[in-house]
């Protein structure tokens, strides 16, 4: 079997690749939706959506160990300089995640300031439908990457389902992350409405993907590394951390009907980031053990 040696920056760059494109995901499709109706929604997930991505890509570019090299995964000197093998996963996620980057620093300028004039919101929602795929693709891509390798864990169809699913719920989380927290320092009496509402839509997204793991789960059974992280292993991580903190909770209360505490919310919201990163790192490392 093929050798890996990816650590934890390899884990937060795909965590972190999916967050941001989940976060862009859910700010055009409310703006496509809802127009000024959702007005915050479309900018707290522009104002999310590039930082994360472009954090991510400089871990990577670190961890490789030339950091000064990094162009060449994208140009080349002398003729045909741009550097591009459509048959790479790691190429293509490359210039996927560069122009995701691009894009989403373009809709988040377009976001602050097209709203003053009446053309602004048509080139807003134009660059949004631009930049839609892309952030469908670097969500897929970030379990593409794993699933294509050689690896017994990772080579599976359901990996990068469960990425990509849990990719959107923490680019939900992410919104409501800021929605509170701004609701916090206002110290408004009322909450923002769009806080339960968002955690409604995540509860049903977390629902889709605790069934996609368990799909994913027994699929895998027969591996020893899925044995190990689901018992001696990394047990306690998954079922504690992951499952039930990171997923179970969290759908639990987005299903509530009655009032929320702004408190619990934040710290729900946290907990659906913190098991994304969990879902991803034991999923990386337990492969390589």
């Amino acid at each position: 079997m093929e050798h890996f040696n990816w650590g934890i920056p390899v884990a937060l760059d795909l965590f972190f690749a999916g967050f941001g494109a989940g976060a862009l995901l859910l700010a055009v499709i409310a703006d496509l939706a809802g127009g000024k109706q959702y007005q915050r929604i479309t900018r707290i997930g522009a104002f999310i959506a590039p930082w994360p991505v472009i954090l991510g890509v400089l871990l990577l570019v670190i961890d490789l160990g030339h950091p000064l090299r990094f162009w060449e995964f994208l140009l080349r000197t002398g003729p045909g300089f741009i550097m591009f093998q459509p048959t790479s996963v790691m190429s293509i996620g490359v210039w996927l995640l560069t122009i995701f980057v691009i894009l989403s620093l373009l809709y988040l300028v377009l976001t602050l300031f097209s709203w003053v004039v009446s053309w602004g919101a048509k080139l807003r929602q134009a660059v949004g439908l631009i930049a839609l795929p892309f952030a469908l693709l670097v969500i897929v891509y970030t379990g593409v990457l794993l699933a294509a390798t050689p690896n017994p864990l990772w080579n599976s169809v359901f990996l990068p389902a469960v990425f990509s699913v849990s990719a959107i719920s923490t680019g939900i989380a992410g919104v409501v992350f800021v929605l509170v927290v701004t609701h916090i320092c206002k110290q408004s009496m009322k909450l923002d409405p769009f806080i339960p509402k968002l955690e409604k839509i995540n509860s049903w997204v977390i629902g889709l993907q605790l069934f996609i793991i368990i799909l994913f789960v027994f699929a895998q059974i027969q591996s020893a590394a899925m044995r190990m992280i689901i018992g001696s292993g990394f047990g306690l991580l998954w079922w504690v951390g992951i499952i039930g903190l990171g997923l179970v909770i969290p759908l639990l209360f987005g299903l509530k009907e009655e009032d929320k505490s702004p408190q619990v919310s934040l710290i729900v919201s946290a907990l659906v980031l913190l098991g994304g990163f969990f879902l991803r790192y034991v999923i990386l490392i337990g492969g390589q053990i």
